[in-house]
């Protein structure tokens, strides 16, 4: 499914397969064992954590990253969960391969080192799945997307994309309930 698009708004789809047959986009590198990401290991085995910042920069292990992933208002923490973690019994889906999941609240910023016009994301949802997403573009100028918008289920990892004839320089998704039940990104997508 894909949302209807105004001129100068993002379209939104919600299916990732229409999302990359419409824009090109590409899935960026994420660590093949979210153990062997970092040495830290606070969430205890099949997780590994850095600070916040600075953040995660991706494609995971480039020498020259195109994005970077901070958690603004966790607890030091921003860690790669990995298949089946589950350390403090508060995510629900499982994670099922190498997921970004911050320790405290689970608000998500993105930035863009070379601005796009489409970015996805794959989701790993709590109980409420409640998010608002803060779209900036390159001329300052933001574009606020609300959860009736994103159609996001509960206990699920959903899709959500966006793209733009004017060019994305970051994101910020705004979960609900984050700080007690974990939200996390799972994959991103971009198109230049």
């Amino acid at each position: 499914m894909l949302g209807t698009q105004e001129e100068g708004l993002a379209q939104v789809f919600t299916q990732q397969a229409a999302f990359t047959a419409a824009t090109g986009a590409t899935q960026i590198q994420f660590p093949a064992i979210a153990f062997d990401a970092y040495p830290d290991h606070p969430s205890g085995a099949g997780s590994s954590c850095g600070r916040t910042p600075p953040g995660i920069d991706l494609p995971w292990g480039s020498s020259t990253p195109t994005v970077n992933v901070l958690a603004p208002r966790a607890n030091t923490w921003l860690c790669f969960m990995g298949p089946g973690w589950n350390h403090s019994n508060n995510t629900n889906p499982l994670p099922v391969k190498p997921t970004i999941i911050a320790n405290g609240e689970d608000d998500f910023e993105i930035a863009f080192l070379r601005p796009v016009s489409a970015v996805g994301l794959e989701l790993l949802t709590n109980g409420l799945a409640q998010h608002k997403v803060t779209l900036t573009f390159t001329d300052a100028t933001q574009e606020v997307l609300e959860d009736a918008v994103l159609d996001t289920g509960a206990h699920a990892f959903e899709f959500v994309g966006f793209q733009s004839s004017k060019r994305i320089r970051s994101i910020f998704i705004d979960t609900a309930g984050g700080a007690s039940m974990n939200e996390g990104i799972a994959a991103i997508w971009t198109a230049p």
